[in-house]
Formats: C-alpha cells, structure tokens, sequence
C-alpha cells in the first residue's frame, strides 16, 4: 500500500528546510539572534530594579519625614511711647492738639492745665509721643506727660 503524499514528501524532503532560520533567510529577514533576547531580558530586569530602588528611596527620604530646621519668629511689639509718627498744628488750642495726640499715637496725655483753651500751638514734629509732650512742656510751660492707653 502506497501513499502518495508520503512518497511525494519523501523524495522532495531535504533536512534543514523547516528550519526557522532557514525560512528567515528565504523571506529575506536576518535570523533574530539569542543574544538579543538576553539583551531585552537584561533591560527590563533593570527597569524593574531601578524602579524599585527610587520607590524605595522616595519612601524612605521624603521631604514629610526630614525634620525641618524651623527658628521661632520674634514679633516684637512697639510701645505707642516708642513709635515714630509726624504731626502737624497750626494755630491750634491745646484741647484739640491733646486729642490729635491721642488718637495718632494711641496714647494717653495726663496732667493737663486747669485752663488749657487760653495756650494755642503751631508745631510740625516727627518723633515719638513722649519727646513731643516734653517739647510742648518747655514750651508752653507745662507738666504734661504721657501714658500708654
């Protein structure tokens, strides 16, 4: 009993020609070479590793865990007697330079005359409430002084 696909495959069958590489070659394409799988192999593996590393150290040093070198913030506060402030009168009666005293320099004016409608002041001055209450003393004579509200 003879089959004749077995005959035909027996006399045309040559070895090698069902190789891989030998079809490759026929179609023209160079054979892919076991190296190069190594080498895709060996890229990825070191993705993964330098991957894994940066996540390792971005858990292990953020910026939430490092303690920070804070300095405490001095706020120092101004007295009223201490602040610097320009003032103006002209012609002006002593009750009213008293109460424009007050209110620029936050500030309370104790001793006032018994009279003090009859003294009256024309006076640009910048510097602070206590050296202008000393300034009007010598100058009107008074004993005026000041005195935080």
């Amino acid at each position: 009993m003879k089959n004749k696909e077995v005959d035909f495959i027996a006399r045309r069958y040559k070895k090698g020609r069902f190789l891989p590489d030998a079809g490759w070659d026929r179609l023209g394409i160079a054979p892919v070479s076991k190296w190069r799988r190594y080498r895709v192999a060996a890229a990825v593996a070191a993705t993964v590793i330098l991957s894994a590393t940066a996540t390792i150290l971005y858990r292990e040093y953020r910026m939430e865990n490092v303690p920070q070198q804070t300095m405490p913030v001095k706020t120092q506060t101004i007295s009223p007697l201490a602040e610097v402030k320009a003032i103006d009168f002209e012609n002006a009666p002593l009750p009213d330079v008293i109460k424009k005293i007050e209110t620029v320099y936050n500030v309370k004016v104790n001793g006032i005359p018994a009279s003090p409608e009859e003294y009256e002041l024309s006076l640009h001055y910048e510097g602070t409430p206590t050296d202008l209450i000393s300034v009007i003393n010598e100058i009107l004579g008074t004993q005026m002084t000041v005195a935080e509200k």
